[in-house]
C-alpha cells in the first residue's frame, strides 16, 4: 500500500498535477474572498441587501433560468454556475432545483464534448479553435482525465475543457465517467457557500 502511494505521489509530481491542483484551489479561494468582499462592501452601501437579492432571485422564472443555464454550460460556461446555485437556494424546492442544475451542467459538458468532436470535421473551424484554446489543448494532452475532474470540481471552465477533450478525440467512456464528478461540485458549493442543506 505504501509503495503504491509512493508511486502515485511520484507520478502526480512528475505530471505537475499537484501544481495544477494548488493553482485551482487558489483560484477558488480568490473567488470566495472576492465574493465575500463584494457582499461586505455592498452591505455598507445598500440598505437591506439580503432581502433585495432574495426578491430578485425569487422573481426569476424557473424554465427561463434553467434554459439560460443549460446554454451557458454547453457554450463555454458563459455565466458562473455559482449564481444559479444561489438562485436554487431561494426556490421553494432548493434540493430538487440544485439536482436539476447539476444534471443540466453535466449534460452541458457532454454536449460540449460532442460539439468538440463534431468540430473536428471542419478543418478551418478546428484550426481556429485549436489556436484559441491552445493552452487547454496542451493541458488536457498532458493531464488527461485529471484535468477533466479538476475542471468539473474547481473553478476551471468545465465546458471549455469538455469541448477541447472532444476536439482531441479523448475516449468517450472515460470522459462520461470522469465528468460525473461535476454533480458533486454543486452539492459541495451549496454546502460551503450558500448553506442550501
Amino acid at each position: 500500500m505504501r509503495r503504491k502511494i509512493s508511486i502515485y505521489h511520484r507520478f502526480f509530481k512528475v505530471k505537475g498535477i499537484y501544481g495544477l491542483a494548488w493553482r485551482s484551489f487558489l483560484k477558488l479561494l480568490i473567488i470566495v474572498l472576492v465574493l465575500a468582499g463584494i457582499l461586505i462592501l455592498a452591505q455598507q452601501f445598500i440598505n437591506d441587501l439580503h432581502s433585495r437579492i432574495e426578491l430578485f432571485l425569487k422573481e426569476w422564472d424557473a424554465p427561463m433560468a434553467l434554459s439560460i443555464f443549460f446554454v451557458s454550460e454547453t457554450l463555454l460556461g458563459l455565466i458562473p454556475p455559482d449564481f444559479f446555485i444561489a438562485w436554487a437556494g431561494n426556490t421553494s424546492h432548493p434540493m430538487l432545483m440544485l439536482t436539476i442544475l447539476a444534471v443540466l451542467s453535466y449534460a452541458g459538458g457532454v454536449g460540449a464534448f460532442f460539439i468538440g468532436r463534431w468540430i473536428r470535421h471542419f478543418p478551418k473551424m478546428h484550426h481556429w479553435l485549436e489556436k484559441k484554446f491552445s493552452q487547454h489543448l496542451d493541458k488536457i494532452r498532458k493531464y488527461g482525465g485529471f484535468l477533466i475532474v479538476f475542471s468539473a470540481l474547481l473553478p476551471l471552465p468545465f465546458s471549455t475543457v469538455s469541448m477541447v477533450a472532444g476536439m482531441i478525440n479523448y475516449p468517450k467512456k472515460p470522459f462520461l465517467l470522469l465528468g460525473l464528478t461535476r454533480l458533486l461540485r454543486f452539492y459541495l458549493y451549496a454546502i460551503v457557500l450558500f448553506h442550501i442543506f
